[in-house]
């Protein structure tokens, strides 16, 4: 059996899969979905890479009623997906057309719209830093959306990385092999190494342990041994304590402490983790309270559990009122 430490060791990968799981779901939704594909949306939301250099206008040289806006080169813009009856005046609305093949984006400040003479609808708009209105055309279903915010120098990363086909897809790859294949890795590693069997299975080393966290030990496992009720095994660098066939308590070190941990999930009225099983000894002092500890929990939750009367070795004449082997008032188990 592992104690606490060894099992967060194991586990440990497995809870950080998840977080880089999530983490690289973002980045690849922040940087390359619609690098890819500038057309596709998340939940009406989509990114572009703000590339162009513009002219910041003082407020005080904008006509009344008009409106232009500064965005900073390199950053990533966050565009909020919306139909051509949604667009009101001066707002900032990017489209695409399509150039050879390829999509260019197109930022403007929308100002209105109307009816052409060959009954295709054309739409006023002017550039973020120049207010000389022009009209023009946007194909049914080019009309990405208006813009919502903007994150300074993503753009400038995100632009780095999609550079090319080649650049883009190597670099998703070996950020999935980061993210993915190292956590799995390390799980397989340390589970591997778990199943090999303890690097030290006699239970508690003895050889690692200071004087007083010693001193401890041997009180705490004389103390289980002479109570007559509990049999103890070695374990995974633990003592493992058990009543019958029953776990009782693990005896470990973990931190420079030494610890008896209850097996028993103690319930709270508030449905909360209660840790009044883990019971820490920091020091030698602390020893007669831990086992009055140890002593409260058998009685009121373990007493009643049939145990195996058979021993190999002689064990001490029990106390024939409680049924228990006689000991010291210091660590008797209470009637």
């Amino acid at each position: 059996m592992r104690n606490l430490a060894e099992q967060k060791k194991l586990y440990s990968p497995l809870i950080a899969l998840l977080f880089t799981t999530i983490l690289f779901v973002a980045i690849f939704l922040v940087f390359y979905y619609n690098a890819m594909d500038i057309t596709q949306s998340l939940f009406g939301i989509r990114f572009y890479d703000f590339d162009e250099e513009l002219v910041k206008v003082d407020d005080y040289d904008v006509a009344e009623g008009d409106r232009m806006f500064y965005i900073e080169q390199g950053s990533k813009v966050i565009i909020r997906e919306v139909g051509f009856e949604e667009l009101e005046e001066n707002d900032i609305i990017f489209f695409y057309y399509n150039d050879e093949g390829e999509n260019v984006v197109v930022a403007q400040i929308y100002k209105g719209r109307d009816e052409g003479i060959d009954g295709e609808t054309v739409y006023y708009v002017h550039a973020l830093d120049d207010a000389a209105i022009h009209t023009v055309n946007i194909a049914s279903g080019h009309l990405l959306g208006v813009y919502s915010s903007h994150i300074q120098y993503l753009g400038t990363v995100s632009a780095y990385l999609t550079e090319s086909a080649a650049l883009m897809y190597g670099s998703l790859v070996l950020l999935g092999l980061l993210l993915f294949v190292v956590p799995i890795a390390v799980f397989v590693i340390r589970l591997k190494k778990r199943r090999m069997g303890s690097p030290f299975p006699e239970g508690v080393n003895i050889n690692k342990l200071n004087t007083e966290n010693l001193y401890i030990y041997e009180n705490m496992r004389r103390f289980f041994a002479e109570a007559g009720v509990f049999t103890i095994e070695k374990g995974y660098d633990c003592d493992l304590i058990y009543i019958g066939k029953r776990l009782f308590a693990v005896l470990h070190c973990t931190n420079g402490n030494m610890y008896v941990n209850i097996n028993k999930n103690f319930q709270r009225y508030d449905g909360k983790v209660d840790r009044a099983g883990y019971i820490c000894i920091p020091h030698a002092s602390s020893i007669p309270t831990a086992q009055k500890r140890v002593n409260s929990i058998y009685q009121a939750y373990f007493s009643n559990f049939k145990y195996m009367q058979a021993r190999k070795r002689r064990r001490p004449r029990p106390n024939t009122a409680t049924g228990l082997p006689r000991q010291n008032p210091a660590n008797r188990l209470p009637r």
